[in-house]
């Protein structure tokens, strides 16, 4: 599925920070604050910034709690291990939030889960697994943002101080509660020092061989931050993360030639590769609702080198987001789990334990 390159979504993302924001670096200061910002060298200097990893972890929580309000028990949680029946040999995960899609084909993988299990067969076969069955099989979650058994399709740099923003921390005192009297703990004092409000960041968002369901999912994390629904870092129950981010405009690419697509058709990788693979539809595509197509309201489209790039902003970007989320909303409603994900047993040594 990505050996070839067939479409791409690119923007960058303004970070406005709200009120205070703290990402821990994980080491207190000697005589200063006991938590403090991560920091890097850039420029010459060490600024504060927000960690591409972060915010990722930080989005994919997120859109997995509005997949689950959709339909529920079809994303996996990532940090579940797969259970045992040990009085009926059997794996215990009838649903995708039972076990994490990551430990599910890593059981698969090293021959410890015999789908068609032999009782005289000692040695069972080995199931190979391609590609396209760990694709297939994924949540919806783990297609986009990747598991410990694929990569995800979705890259988040780092965001740096934007070039017109400039590096504002404060610092604030902390302390725990008494559970008795109410007022401040003995000894439990601690300080922090936070990126003060008011200061931008910027990060690049890229995501490659999408399907439209999964660009609507960028499109409505992105619809949440611009109305602050989404808090990042630590102390977020306290007050702390409260961001606004914003995006000016979002490029779609497509490589080569791409005959039979109108202006205002985002096409997928169902429609692109147009031959059913890796799950995905032929019908794989979405209309936007646009004006008159000049450039002045909003819509381009151009091409540079291979690429061919229609940019929305304005008006037609606003349309982008209402269809990309709506075939979201319904291909998430609509969502089957594969019979595949009813195993069956697994081999065990003889003391009865799991024989990883």
């Amino acid at each position: 599925m990505l050996k070839q390159l067939r479409n791409e979504c690119r923007f960058t993302l303004t970070i406005h920070t709200e009120g205070p924001v703290l990402i821990k670096s994980g080491h207190s200061t000697v005589s200063g604050p006991d938590m403090t910002p991560v920091r890097t060298y850039r420029n010459g200097n060490a600024e504060v910034y927000l960690p591409g990893s972060s915010l990722k972890g930080v989005f994919r929580s997120h859109i997995e709690k509005v997949i689950r309000t959709l339909n529920d028990d079809v994303v996996c949680n990532p940090f579940v291990k797969a259970d045992l029946d040990n009085q009926n040999n059997q794996l215990i995960c009838p649903k995708y939030s039972e076990v994490s899609c990551g430990d599910k084909f890593e059981l698969r993988q090293k021959d410890k889960l015999l789908v068609n299990r032999v009782p005289w067969r000692r040695h069972p076969e080995k199931e190979v697994l391609s590609n396209e069955v760990v694709y297939l099989e994924s949540c919806p979650a783990c297609r986009l943002f990747g598991s410990t058994s694929f990569i995800g399709r979705v890259a988040i740099s780092d965001a740096y101080l934007a070039e017109d923003s400039q590096q504002r921390t404060e610092q604030r005192d902390g302390v725990g509660i008494d559970r008795f009297t109410g007022g401040a703990a003995s000894g439990a004092k601690f300080d922090l020092q936070v990126v003060s409000s008011g200061v931008d960041f910027q990060t690049n968002i890229y995501m490659r061989n999408f399907e439209v369901w999964q660009l609507g999912i960028l499109m409505l994390i992105l619809t949440d931050l611009e109305n602050g629904l989404i808090r990042i870092g630590s102390g977020r129950s306290r007050g702390l993360g409260n961001i606004k981010a914003t995006v000016s405009e979002v490029s779609v690419n497509y490589l080569g030639i791409v005959s039979g697509r109108s202006a205002n058709e985002v096409w997928g990788l169902g429609k692109l590769m147009n031959n059913g693979t890796y799950g995905t539809d032929t019908t794989d595509q979405v209309t936007i609702q646009q004006e008159p197509i000049e450039e002045t309201q909003g819509f381009r489209e151009e091409t540079r080198g291979v690429r061919n790039i229609t940019t929305f902003r304005d008006k037609s970007l606003q349309n982008l987001k209402q269809a990309t989320i709506d075939t979201f909303v319904a291909k998430i409603q609509s969502w089957e789990m594969p019979e595949t994900m009813q195993f069956d047993h697994l081999e065990f040594q003889q003391d009865g334990g799991r024989n990883d």
